[in-house]
């Protein structure tokens, strides 16, 4: 009896550190420019998307964060980017939304910039790292420093989104496929 309860444990156990090695080998099988990620309450998600390849070098990656359906049709989407600073590299995010299209101006980019500041990656063991670069390895997770914050204060009208986003980590959901 004791056999067979010992194999019983050991099979679960056995089961258990499987389902723990999945969600590692999918984001380091995953490049970060096709990396999905999921808000901790599930409402909003944010995908990263290959960059086009006219676009400046500075540009390392480009991401949406859109909020679940709310059932009414209302869609919420905000645009992102990362540029790496020159100097101390840092991977500096902007979080953008209803920018105009085309030329921009310093006062219109302003006026629709949400948030801005460094992205960390953070890892087990409470480690963090910078984002990783576009075709690197994806992160298990995302932070965003003070994001909740700056979209609480950002003036929506009446596109404000139905759940307010208060969470400024992310973690990894899955990998798009390569186009």
């Amino acid at each position: 009896m004791c056999r067979e309860r010992l194999l019983s444990r050991l099979a679960f156990m056995t089961m258990f550190g499987a389902s723990l090695a999945t969600p590692f080998s999918a984001y380091a099988a995953c490049t970060q420019d096709r990396a999905i990620y999921g808000g901790r309450d599930d409402h909003y998600t944010l995908a990263f998307k290959p960059m086009p390849e006219d676009v400046p070098a500075v540009t390392s990656n480009e991401f949406t964060i859109t909020q679940k359906d709310d059932g009414q049709g209302k869609a919420f989407k905000l645009d992102g980017v990362v540029m790496w600073t020159e100097g101390v590299a840092r991977p500096n995010g902007m979080i953008m939304y209803n920018c105009p299209e085309g030329d921009v101006t310093g006062d219109e980019l302003e006026d629709c910039t949400i948030w801005q500041g460094v992205i960390y990656a953070l890892k087990e063991g409470a480690d963090a790292d910078l984002l990783p670069k576009a075709k690197e390895p994806a992160a298990q997770a995302l932070l965003f420093p003070d994001l909740a914050g700056s979209l609480d204060s950002f003036d929506f009208g009446s596109a404000k989104p139905a759940e307010p986003l208060s969470w400024e980590v992310f973690r990894f959901k899955e990998c798009a496929p390569e186009e």
